[in-house]
């Protein structure tokens, strides 16, 4: 019975150190807020452009220009972003909702890494913003808890 717990808490203290903390983060330009992975570097913080990075994630989020845009615009709106970035092996759009927002996303690889592709619009003010989670193999459970974890100051 120890050798079974041994190997059970082994186990479980491999998973837990492969897996990386991610804590909030916010775009102060609008208010945005949506986990990284603990210690990610801002590459780029301006009023158009978010970027973060380490060895395992590259994240880029954009505000778009959303005037005029309609729920039912995001589909195509990231099938262009990711036709115009040549991303290959793309999956279908999937819709999901966030309470505050409504989105779009879609797998697909990078050059040689595995993406994210979503567009992101809230369901008050109907700001849009694009977003790109680029992620190395093995983490793609914490690249879909970043693209869900997405709020935004009221």
């Amino acid at each position: 019975m120890k050798k079974v717990l041994f190997f059970v808490f082994l186990s479980l203290a491999c998973l837990s150190a492969s897996a990386q903390a991610l804590v909030p983060v916010t775009w102060t330009a609008y208010g945005l807020t949506f986990k990284a992975p603990k210690g990610i570097l801002v590459e780029e913080d301006t009023e158009e452009t978010f970027l973060l990075n380490n060895s395992t994630f590259y994240i880029t989020v954009q505000s778009l220009d959303s005037d005029g845009m309609t729920k039912n615009d995001l589909k195509s709106v990231l099938k262009d972003y990711a036709n115009d970035d040549g991303i290959k092996d793309q999956s279908a759009v999937q819709e999901f909702e966030l309470p505050q927002f409504f989105g779009t996303y879609l797998r697909g690889v990078c050059e040689t890494d595995l993406c994210f592709y979503a567009c992101l619009m809230t369901k008050a003010a109907g700001s849009g913003f694009y977003v790109s989670i680029i992620y190395s193999k093995g983490k793609e459970t914490e690249a879909e808890e970043i693209l869900k974890s997405f709020t935004m100051e009221e």
